[in-house]
């Protein structure tokens, strides 16, 4: 298509692109740009209802608008807001709150009781999964809108112990060889031990001193290996502590012992913000379940009142379950929490079947959110529904649903967890209609 129409930018959508209309009327989609600029574009692709489009030369700027730190930016696929300067990228996630809601059909005023800032809009990642492409040396991530692989040498997303781990290991002789034969890398923080741990995956076993010279890396608190199966090999060095977990620490002082590979949330300063938010509510409850426990994150937290008796956590993963009771024992609190390796789904049939209720359920599922549960939820969840979601239409599409079971969404927060990009973390409060 070689068409290049003059746009006004109405605003910025779920997945970052802007939203204008072309002359014809229809709906186009262009990325980098900001609500307010008039732009002129390429337009690049005709799906029928919309187009999606390119800048080609922006006629009246934002003054919001600046300089992208990043030197892959607009060529690496991680980022879609760098060119904004940050307070009015929360602004611009508020209104895409509140615009899905209303895309979606909610009827009556949206709760929303505000944001939520990262502390640090940079450097806030406490892990990176880079792909590996040994031919060229290549770790890095997919390139914008292709299947190909740009090389990273830093990402300014990453904590400064991750990025320094990453320059270590473009310069080991070792990891020239391994990377000819590993599909992917994981470089994962260790906060409170000032070090990180590295995980790759192998089609051939390394030898046991070629991995444990890669723990000399500066920063390296020690490697894995994952070649088969569902846990990696490692660690190497085999002394390092706590078998290689990952030691992260949360506001009541309670330290987390995490496993390579584990699922921990990837701002762990807004991580805490959450827990800190959710108990200020100070909610009636003695008895809570959480059906996406992993590492026990958010029930941890829930049960520091020695006047809750009951709190059940279980998911799909038994090694963040182990990781779980491994960090209620290290404490002393293992008598209190009860984890279970199982899916929601299972524990949900359970509690119907044997009829158990809890005053509190804490939701935090994957992206595609909660839709199988709900036909049983509410016969589960007596008082409270605390929903943490990184997917915000699935996130209405589900309190929706529980608001037509009795339900009534109290609070709506919004929690930046992924500063220039377009992904939040929201966390909604559901209470039971008496």
């Amino acid at each position: 298509m070689d068409v290049r129409p003059v746009i006004k930018v109405e605003k910025l959508v779920f997945g970052g692109d802007g939203l204008g209309r072309a002359p014809d009327g229809k709906v186009v989609f262009v990325p980098f740009v900001i609500p307010g600029e008039l732009v002129r574009v390429k337009l690049t692709r005709d799906l029928g209802d919309y187009y999606e489009a390119e800048v080609e030369e922006i006629i009246e700027e934002s003054p919001y608008r600046r300089p992208p730190s990043c030197p892959y930016y607009e060529v690496c696929g991680g980022c879609q807001l760098q060119h904004i300067e940050y307070t009015h990228q929360l602004e611009i996630k508020k209104n895409i709150l509140l615009d899905t809601f209303r895309h979606q059909r909610w009827e009556g005023e949206v709760p929303f009781e505000g944001i939520f800032p990262s502390p640090r809009e940079f450097h806030y990642r406490n892990r990176l999964r880079l792909h590996v492409e040994g031919q060229q040396l290549k770790m890095g991530f997919v390139k914008r809108k292709t299947h190909q692989v740009l090389k990273i040498k830093e990402c300014l997303l990453a904590e400064p112990i991750v990025n320094q781990v990453l320059k270590g290991l473009y310069q080991h002789q070792v990891w020239f060889k391994f990377a000819f034969y590993s599909k992917r890398i994981k470089i994962e923080s260790s906060p409170e031990e000032g070090k990180a741990t590295i995980i790759f995956w192998t089609g051939v076993s390394p030898l046991r001193e070629e991995l444990e010279s890669l723990a000399e890396i500066p920063g390296v608190k020690c490697v894995f290996f994952w070649k088969k199966g569902r846990r990696p090999d490692g660690p190497f060095p085999k002394e390092a502590s706590y078998s290689g977990r990952r030691i992260f620490k949360n506001i009541d002082d309670m330290f987390y012992y995490v496993q390579p590979g584990v699922f921990v949330q990837t701002n762990w300063d807004v991580n805490l913000k959450i827990m800190e938010v959710v108990r200020s509510w100070k909610l009636d409850y003695e008895t809570v379940l959480d059906l996406h426990a992993g590492i026990g994150n958010f029930l941890f937290p829930m049960g520091k009142s020695e006047s809750v008796k009951t709190l059940i956590g279980v998911d799909t993963d038994p090694r963040a379950i182990e990781d779980a009771i491994f960090s209620a024992e290290k404490q002393g609190v293992n008598g209190r929490f009860d984890f279970r390796h199982m899916s929601a789904m299972e524990m949900l049939y359970d509690a119907v079947k044997y009829g158990e209720t809890y005053d509190l359920v804490l939701l935090d599922p994957p992206r595609g959110g909660c839709k199988e549960l709900l036909r049983l939820l509410e016969e589960v969840a007596k008082r409270y529904i605390v929903y943490v979601s990184c997917d915000l239409p699935t996130f209405v599409r589900d309190v929706k649903v529980l608001k037509q079971k009795g339900f009534e969404l109290k609070r709506v927060y919004l929690f930046d967890m992924f500063p220039q990009t377009y992904h939040f973390e929201t966390v909604g409060l559901l209470e039971k209609k008496s």
